[in-house]
């Protein structure tokens, strides 16, 4: 649900990291950054000055770059105090979405991939946002059946948004000479209905590692007593400051396939439904009560990234193949 803000002070909600506040708009919460580190759910825990500042800072700077490329995220800007940001009111969906580059962590455990291996392609992973039931690992199918999803979501879209964010990082995180080997996402939905980024964007939620060296940047340094977790944080806050800005991929030619689905409104008359159905009655299939008639386009395009692919699919979907007066169309957009 969407939290309904009241005096300014009052805690809406507290997880683990982060305490969230009534922001001064309506429609937005103050998140505070907590320097607590944990790991294991919760079964490693240690305080550690500063820590809050530091994720709050990077998460900052990550959102900044994924807003500034039209990836619709929470993020408002910086609050009142360094470990504090600004962010809109999500309804946030109980799902963990994992993208993953490289093998590190439990997926080399459970399919035995060589650690640091590079994956053909970006993979992605799903788990059911709670602590009670172990934050479990969910197929489609059992997502559907759980009804993770909210009306107005569909799992098509959260993983383009994801597959989208990942493109970005790659390129931006490859010019500091720092490999993105896998992060986790959550996401929600404004008051209208969109789906947006939410939770945040801090190495507690990522796995980075120096391009050259393997050296560790993020929680696993907690969590498995690999380097001091300040030191790591600070050192991809200097490089992510220092960074030389969001590279072009403007040359880039990257291949895609999407699949387009055009069909009449749900509430306008199709006189070629109405056909086929009448048909199908007439040759004895009696038990078809209702059918919509369409048509399915499946392209290969080429595009700079993901984010450009989409745009160009939405307009051969909006102003080609699609009548915007009678008809409606979805599509599923993925790396060739």
């Amino acid at each position: 649900m969407l939290m309904t803000p009241t005096a300014s002070n009052q805690i809406l909600a507290e997880g683990k990291t982060k305490v969230l506040r009534p922001g001064e708009q309506p429609e937005e919460v103050r998140v505070t950054f907590k320097d607590a580190a944990t790991a294991f759910n919760g079964e490693k825990f240690q305080e550690i000055p500063g820590k809050g500042t530091l994720n709050a800072r990077i998460s900052a700077i990550l959102f900044e770059l994924l807003n500034q490329q039209g990836i619709p995220t929470c993020f408002v800007g910086k609050g009142a105090s360094e470990n504090e940001l600004i962010y809109r009111n999500l309804a946030m969906i109980p799902l963990e979405v994992v993208i993953r580059n490289f093998a590190y962590g439990s997926v080399v455990k459970r399919f035995k991939f060589e650690e640091g291996m590079a994956f053909k392609k970006p993979l992605i992973e799903f788990f059911y946002k709670s602590d009670d039931a172990g934050d479990p690992q969910l197929t489609d199918e059992m997502i559907d059946e759980l009804s993770i999803l909210p009306a107005e979501a569909n799992l098509d879209a959260i993983k383009l948004l994801a597959f989208q964010v990942n493109e970005v990082f790659l390129n931006y995180f490859k010019a500091i000479n720092v490999r993105c080997a896998d992060f986790k996402l959550e996401v929600g939905l404004d008051k209208s209905g969109n789906l947006m980024l939410g939770d945040e964007l801090s190495p507690d939620n990522f796995r980075f590692r120096d391009a050259d060296t393997g050296q560790v940047m993020d929680k696993d340094a907690f969590r498995f007593d690999l380097a001091d977790l300040t030191e790591s944080y600070q050192e991809l806050l200097r490089r992510l400051e220092g960074h030389p800005g969001v590279p072009d991929t403007s040359g880039l030619s990257n291949a895609y396939m999407a699949s387009i689905r055009v069909q009449s409104r749900k509430n306008i008359l199709n006189p070629e439904s109405k056909t086929i159905l009448n048909a199908l009655h007439t040759m004895g299939y009696a038990s078809v009560q209702e059918l919509r008639a369409g048509k399915e386009f499946s392209l290969k395009l080429t595009a700079s990234s993901l984010i450009e692919a989409e745009k160009q699919i939405k307009t051969i979907g909006e102003d080609i193949l699609s009548n915007p007066v009678i008809e409606d169309y979805s599509y599923i957009l993925r790396l060739a």
